[in-house]
């Protein structure tokens, strides 16, 4: 689902919006490098364990704005920001329609993330995703750089199909409101963070202003 962009970052003041999502679910521990309410478990990510600033984008493979944001836009912040230590980045695949939580291209994400090619098929994912469940087996094993057998037990298993839950979960408890929706983090002295949040699709230009600004932040 898209909705139009809204920044809510007030002429790029970084005042130090915190998240309205509660700790964890479960009694988990919470995430050092992303704090509440996202909880220590696996996720796509790129970049530095020990960038100043990190990214959690929530996208949905059925979203065209999401696919268009990594085809025109993210290449550029990658090679200028997260390459080169500055910016961790993360992604949560879920979306506003609880009921494609049992949706089997989020689980295919999962498990394609688990054999290391999630950022590398990803523009596949996404263009695939529309298809019916049916034939999304067939159309993966036609990519050569995901391993269909591997795919097949993983999708028996349970631990992938809960992972997507949790992902759904976290979109919820932080109320995000349409993807691509992007929440922007700095950790700063003393544990606190400085956070804004990015809501729809925006050129690189414009995330080039958030991180510049926030690396010059204390």
């Amino acid at each position: 689902m898209q909705r139009a962009p809204l920044i809510l970052f007030a002429a790029l003041t970084l005042s130090g919006m915190v998240a309205r999502a509660g700790p964890p679910a479960r009694d988990e521990a919470c995430d050092p490098r992303l704090g509440a309410p996202f909880a220590v478990r696996e996720r796509p990510s790129l970049g530095s364990t020990n960038a100043p600033i990190v990214v959690v984008e929530f996208g949905s493979y059925k979203c065209s704005h999401c696919q268009e944001f990594h085809r025109r836009v993210f290449p550029d912040l990658y090679e200028r920001y997260v390459k080169n230590g500055q910016v961790q980045w993360f992604i949560v695949p879920a979306s506003d329609d609880a009921a494609e939580q049992s949706g089997r291209i989020f689980t295919i994400g999962r498990c394609v993330d688990r054999q290391g090619k999630f950022w590398e098929t990803l523009d596949f994912l996404m263009t695939i995703s529309h298809k019916p469940p049916t034939f999304l087996n067939d159309l993966v094993a036609q990519n050569s750089a995901i391993d269909s057998n591997e795919l097949g037990v993983c999708l028996q298993q349970r631990e992938p199909r809960m992972l997507v839950a949790r992902d759904f979960d976290e979109y919820r408890l932080l109320k995000v409101q349409g993807t691509p929706t992007f929440i922007v983090r700095k950790l700063r002295a003393g544990g606190t963070r400085t956070e804004t949040v990015v809501r729809g699709f925006q050129s690189a230009e414009y995330f080039q202003r958030i991180f510049d600004e926030l690396a010059k932040s204390p």
